[in-house]
């Protein structure tokens, strides 16, 4: 199996829009590209391929990473972006930097005269514009900025100052932002409106996409090579996230649940019973996030299905309204669930691998108990147990151990 698709999928117009865009830039007409979507959607992969492209004709290109990993450290993404220009020891044009030599001592150290100026970010965003025309030469220049929705404030306000004067220099600024709310998201879509930038949104992949993908993975001509089955648990679990769709199938392989033969590829038992330990743990660092309620209401959720009722999850949790809908909201800016429309009254997790590594963390002794007490709460809240009600409630009396009251 190919550790990546030998190409993107489903990403023909954004693919498009950068190969424009770069060549614009080289062309001394710069610009800005946002890429946004979901984690796990494919920006830094669409960026991997801008910087490839960049390279590849000729372009310099400077990155930086905003990080949530240790303290915050004001201008990050920008200090890291920039320190390649002074590794090389090239001279750079001092009359072209002028009064904002000294300013630059900000971002970097080795022009740090250890004085701090109370210059503004206007200031500090000019100098930067001024740094890379001045290391430019001309040379047309990608400057690609990652996670950009981690960024500190520094950065975003000098950055909004970059976006306005970037149009006639040949420098194409690129960043990749989640579509959760976060000031850079804010930056992106005010510059939007300005009609300074270009929003490039990377939607999930289609079914038929999911499926054009998992054949390229395997290595086989279409989406006819590849087991019916494999597609179908991909497109349920994945919900369209490449990120998703390519762990599920390394997990597969590495269970054995998938296997390649003379004859091609092959299924072997169930394909959901493992789900990889890369993404449970993904999935459990941002449950963590949530805090040990949060944990507790999650796992009590997991049990009750993919698809959970907050009224019966509240009955069997006994979490008052203010703290389950502060969690569920937290859940949902985690994009771990999300509000099940039109029912106001439901929710369910995004991907079922949440399910599966929420699991992953219980004991069968745990589970068996939230089974009950979700069983008790759907008795109670449904005496009747009209329609659907009857089989849930079934259904966690079997995984409690209940035989007899499941019936």
């Amino acid at each position: 199996m190919r550790s990546h698709a030998p190409s993107l999928v489903g990403r023909d117009l954004q693919l498009s829009l950068l190969e424009s865009a770069l060549a614009e830039a080289r062309q001394g007409r710069g610009g800005v590209v946002f890429l946004v979507g979901e984690a796990g959607v494919g920006k830094s992969r669409l960026a991997a391929e801008a910087v490839g492209g960049a390279l590849g004709s000729g372009m310099r290109v400077l990155r930086g990473r905003s990080s949530t990993t240790g303290p915050a450290v004001p201008f990050r993404p920008l200090t890291e972006a920039l320190m390649p220009l002074f590794r090389g020891g090239e001279p750079l044009d001092d009359v072209a930097l002028g009064p904002y030599r000294s300013v630059l001592g900000r971002l970097i150290p080795e022009w740090d005269t250890g004085e701090r100026e109370s210059s503004s970010m206007v200031i500090l965003g000019e100098a930067v514009l001024r740094l890379l025309l001045a290391a430019g030469r001309g040379q047309g220049q990608l400057l690609l900025l990652e996670d950009l929705h981690d960024a500190d404030p520094e950065t975003l306000e000098v950055l909004e100052y970059l976006v306005d004067n970037l149009e006639y220099t040949p420098v194409l600024l690129l960043a990749t932002v989640r579509t959760d709310f976060s000031d850079a998201l804010d930056l992106a879509q005010s510059a939007r409106r300005r009609g300074v930038a270009t929003l490039a949104e990377l939607p999930p992949l289609t079914r038929a996409q999911v499926e054009e993908m998992t054949a390229a993975h395997l290595g086989v001509d279409g989406p006819d090579e590849v087991p019916p089955a494999v597609p179908d648990r991909l497109w349920e679990d994945s919900a369209g996230s490449p990120y998703l769709v390519e762990e599920l199938l390394q997990s597969m392989i590495g269970a054995g649940t998938l296997v390649q033969g003379v004859d091609g590829w092959r299924t072997v038992g169930d394909l959901r019973r493992d789900v990889s330990s890369t993404l449970a743990r993904g999935i459990l660092r941002r449950i963590d996030r949530l805090g040990a309620q949060g944990l507790t209401l999650l796992s009590a959720a997991a049990v009750l299905g993919r698809r959970f009722s907050l009224t019966v999850l509240q009955h069997m949790t006994g979490v008052e309204d203010r703290t389950l809908l502060s969690h569920l909201h937290a859940g949902v800016a985690a994009r771990l669930v999300i509000p099940d429309e039109p029912a106001p009254d439901w929710y369910s997790f995004r991907h079922s691998p949440t399910v599966e590594a929420l699991f992953t963390q219980m004991t069968p002794g745990q589970r068996a108990e939230l089974a009950r007490r979700g069983a008790r709460a759907v008795e109670e809240l449904h005496p009747g147990l009209d329609g659907d009600w009857c089989a849930l409630a079934a259904g966690l009396r079997c995984e409690a151990g209940d035989r007899v009251e499941a019936g």
